[in-house]
């Protein structure tokens, strides 16, 4: 009877450490489904889908990162100058390529400095990568002031579309998350990049030992992420109908507790694309819920932290059982 109640115990510590994230996600969507009004129905589940989607696009590149055993702290004030770029861009000549090729090459520079700074010289991430943001906040306020940069009237409809537009009655930015999420768990999961990404997050060392080019992978890992953090960052400014040098800062908190949920969320330790949607979506969710629910906003941003120190202690802890089991 004991041998039972152990084979039980130790069943249920596996499914709650790979599931467990995932039922606490449900569970808080069913409570905001019956205590804040409106908040199931198909116009809000729209609208938090659209406004988790740049969350989740910045999130993906983020996963590149952590799975290399990586870290960037330049997400947020990195995405102000990117916005800039794009709507000075823009104002001048009015053609959403040429906005869009700026954004994407201040994206890849910042990503290739953080990958230099970090995989090539070997510096620490956090140090090299909240210089860099740091860098950019300077930047932005040199060439902005600190004012915001609006769209002309007759701005090219591309431009709009991108955060604003709709295929039939799905928002296009849901769209294009979709396509992306699809996209990353395809190269993290069957690609021979992303094995060896995430070979390199889980020993460097042995990865150097069995003939990867760990240095040259991690760059790339940075460089992706500034990709993805210039896609989200236009996807923003066309949302906003304008340049704004400080949009875009709230990406850093958001984007580690959506990676963060990711690596707890099926018990392996490692983020997966598919989980960082699934934690994009919840962070997004509670922040839909409790302002449905008139919860002060600061509140908010104490639900967020507690869902992060939470989800990791909680893995952190029935990966001990598990061990001891």
């Amino acid at each position: 009877m004991i041998k039972g109640d152990k084979i039980q115990s130790r069943d249920w510590l596996h499914f709650s450490k790979k599931y467990g994230t995932a039922l606490f996600g449900l569970v808080v969507f069913v409570f905001f489904s019956v205590f804040a009004n409106n908040f199931f129905t198909i116009n809000n589940q729209l609208m938090l889908l659209r406004q988790m989607s740049m969350l989740t696009v910045v999130a993906l590149g983020f996963t590149f990162v952590m799975a290399a055993g990586g870290f960037d702290m330049s997400l947020g004030n990195a995405a102000g100058l990117i916005n800039i770029t794009f709507g000075a861009i823009l104002i001048a000549t009015n053609n959403f390529m040429l906005s869009l090729i700026g954004a994407l090459t201040v994206g890849v520079l910042l990503g290739l400095t953080n990958g230099l700074l970090v995989a090539i010289i070997g510096l620490p991430d956090f140090i090299a990568t909240f210089a860099v943001g740091t860098i950019t906040v300077g930047l932005k306020m040199l060439i902005t002031k600190g004012n915001p940069m609006s769209f002309p009237q007759d701005v090219s409809k591309a431009a709009l579309f991108v955060g604003q537009g709709k295929i039939g009655s799905i928002p296009f930015p849901v769209i294009l998350m979709l396509i992306l999420v699809v996209l990353v768990a395809f190269v993290l999961e069957k690609t021979r990049l992303g094995r060896r990404i995430y070979a390199i997050g889980g020993n460097k060392v042995a990865s150097q030992y069995g003939g990867i080019n760990v240095k040259k992978y991690r760059l790339y890992t940075f460089i992706f992420s500034g990709v993805f953090l210039a896609i989200a960052s236009v996807m923003l400014t066309s949302r906003l109908g304008s340049a704004q040098p400080l949009a875009g800062e709230d990406f850093m908190l958001d984007t580690i507790a959506a990676v963060f949920l990711s690596t707890t969320m099926f018990g392996e330790g490692e983020p997966k694309a598919i989980g960082t949607f699934i934690g994009a979506f919840i962070i997004c969710m509670l922040t839909n819920g409790l302002t449905m629910l008139n919860i002060e906003y600061y509140f908010q941003y104490i639900t967020k932290g507690l869902v992060v120190i939470l989800s990791v202690l909680t893995s952190v802890y029935l990966g001990g059982k598990l061990k001891k089991s």
